[in-house]
């Protein structure tokens, strides 16, 4: 039996935003599940500025991840932070869950929609759906005005809120599947999902943490990783500042 070992990787350095009590419902004998957080860098993400502070750690946690044994990477970010460096710098799969729940939600419903926490972040998401080469595939962005590390605070009222935004991405934007724009809003698909049932609206609400662990399994069972034609190994060089085993002279 292969036994395929999954690294959360969750690039911001504030306890308790992600634990593997999050994650233990879809451990099975045959998938396992370690977490880090990072060392340095900022206490969420909510910028382009967020962000970049958290790629120098997140691509040493990642490192680190493959030394430990981990057979693949999950970057906890729906930014996507260091994404392709990451991935230049390890030889097992690292998936970035914005980029896994896109592509899924294209195949499974052509149109989607994407439901996160603040209003700035419309720009960045813009960025990232050009990046991926999903234009012809945005319906809308849809934003619930509550910062990260607020959102655990009142899980209903989150729910209900995510619900009327998916509401109004189906009906009026036309989209064909809802995204999750938070890994914070981990656990909160099934509730808007069957509001949205109640209305006779039957479409895929994306979940992108497990979506993407599953999709990590997947990969590790079928022995595929990245092409390092495209993401080859960076040449060791001088740095200041910084001490990557193995990239640093």
């Amino acid at each position: 039996m292969t036994v395929s070992k999954i690294h959360i990787l969750t690039p911001i350095i504030t306890q308790g935003v992600r634990s593997l009590d999050d994650v233990i419902p879809f451990e099975r004998e045959d998938l396992k599940v370690t977490h880090s957080l990072l060392d340095e860098g900022p206490a969420s993400i909510e910028s382009e500025f967020d962000e970049a502070l958290s790629i120098p750690d997140t691509i040493r946690k990642a490192i680190d991840a493959e030394k430990a044994g981990a057979d693949a990477i999950i970057i906890d970010c729906m930014g996507d932070p260091g994404l392709n460096a990451c991935r230049e710098v390890v030889s097992i799969p690292v998936l970035g869950p914005c980029q896994t729940a896109m592509h899924v939600a294209s195949m499974l419903g052509h149109r989607f929609s994407f439901l996160t926490v603040l209003e700035r972040l419309r720009p960045m998401i813009a960025h990232m759906v050009a990046a991926y080469g999903l234009q012809e595939n945005y319906a809308s962005f849809e934003a619930v005005d509550v910062p990260v590390l607020d959102i655990h605070h009142d899980l209903g009222s989150l729910s209900n809120a995510l619900s009327d935004k998916a509401h109004k991405a189906v009906k009026q934007n036309h989209a064909g599947a809802i995204i999750l724009g938070c890994t914070g809003f981990l656990g909160c698909a099934e509730a808007i999902r069957a509001a949205l049932l109640k209305d006779n609206i039957d479409v895929p609400v994306i979940d992108p943490i497990p979506l993407a662990l599953h999709v990590a399994d997947a990969l590790v069972k079928t022995q595929l990783s990245h092409s390092k034609s495209i993401y080859p190994r960076p040449g060791a060089k001088r740095i200041v500042g910084y001490d990557f085993p193995g990239l640093c002279l």
